[in-house]
């Protein structure tokens, strides 16, 4: 691969240009298929992955979301206050059943190939 991938942790950030990826409270298995996904491309732009749990500081979450081109998420995390306010922006994806809005965002992962697809129309804009 010839692209850089540096995942973050709070508190910390990273002050480089790049695809940036947020992603909340995933299973292990959740984190396996992004990153199965993601080591799939060679040509990625440089990307950084902000890892948050649902114990994180919640203004490190916000931040974070906002610097985010995709928010990928665990809609079944105990915080569901947080899983709506970042199931609510139109950069949002996730794994689970949304209790509170799923009317609104339908897009649920089912598979390795919708995050394959994410990224392809991602990089495309890039």
């Amino acid at each position: 691969m010839n692209s850089s991938i540096v995942v973050v942790t709070p508190p910390d950030d990273f002050l480089r240009d790049g695809l940036r990826i947020l992603t909340y409270d995933l299973t292990p298995a959740q984190s396996k298929l992004v990153s199965d996904a993601i080591s799939k491309f060679s040509d990625l732009p440089p990307t950084i992955i902000y890892v948050a749990k649902m114990t994180d500081d919640p203004s490190w979450i916000v931040d974070k979301k906002q610097k985010s081109s995709i928010i990928i998420l665990n809609a079944e995390s105990e915080d569901q206050t947080m899983v709506g306010y970042l199931a609510s922006n139109f950069n949002s994806y996730y794994f689970g059943v949304l209790r509170s809005i799923g009317e609104i965002n339908t897009s649920e992962i089912f598979s390795i190939e919708n995050i394959e697809q994410l990224m392809e129309k991602v990089i495309g804009r890039q």
